[in-house]
């Protein structure tokens, strides 16, 4: 699955690999490419919205002059100074920034940027990443095999544990199908 974004004069294009999630980033001054393991994803994101502070603040300060020369005598400047307030506002509101972002357990983070038309789209594509993530560590160490050592197996289980990838419950199905204990419940995943 692939997902092309853009914001201002940045391009980013996504694409969930068998194994990673590779990106490009374009700017008209540089460009990188690169994947970033599905191992190194986490699987919790954060929706925001981040208003520039910088673009309220001086709105705030314009209005606050604008306002206390409007007790004076100086009512042109009065109104232009109250004029670039409403700009300033203006600016704050419609750049917005709004990402989708999914940590990276090197540090980094995966930021995909949506509007109100493709929310949905951007929304169900980071979705995609974690659930294409989630399924190849559950391949990758979620495989119970007595034939191999016991520790190595239960560490892998308490990898996909302490990664919120399997819940409590398969936890203890799995080290039970593991150590040869009988199960009440069903064994596997219905993801």
């Amino acid at each position: 699955m692939k997902l092309h974004n853009r914001r201002f004069l940045k391009t980013q294009k996504f694409d969930i690999l068998r194994t990673s999630l590779k990106i490009e980033k374009k700017t008209p001054l540089d460009s990188v490419e690169y994947e970033v393991s599905f191992e190194h994803i986490h699987n919790k994101k954060k929706v925001q919205t981040i208003t520039n502070n910088n673009f309220l603040v001086l709105s705030f300060f314009l209005f606050v002059i604008g306002l206390l020369l409007q007790i004076g005598s100086n009512v042109e400047l009065s109104i232009t100074l109250l004029l670039g307030a409403v700009i300033f506002l203006g600016l704050a509101l419609t750049t917005r920034q709004k990402t989708i972002t999914i940590p990276t357990y090197d540090g980094d983070k995966i930021e995909l940027f949506f509007n109100s038309r493709n929310k949905q789209e951007v929304l169900d594509f980071s979705n995609k990443v974690i659930e294409a993530s989630n399924s190849f560590l559950l391949n990758k160490y979620g495989k119970i095999d007595k034939a191999l050592p016991l520790e190595g197996q239960l560490s892998n289980l308490h990898y996909l544990r302490d990664r919120d990838t399997i819940t409590d419950e398969e936890y203890e199905n799995f080290k039970n199908q593991l150590l040869g204990r009988e199960n009440k419940g069903s064994l596997g995943f219905v993801r």
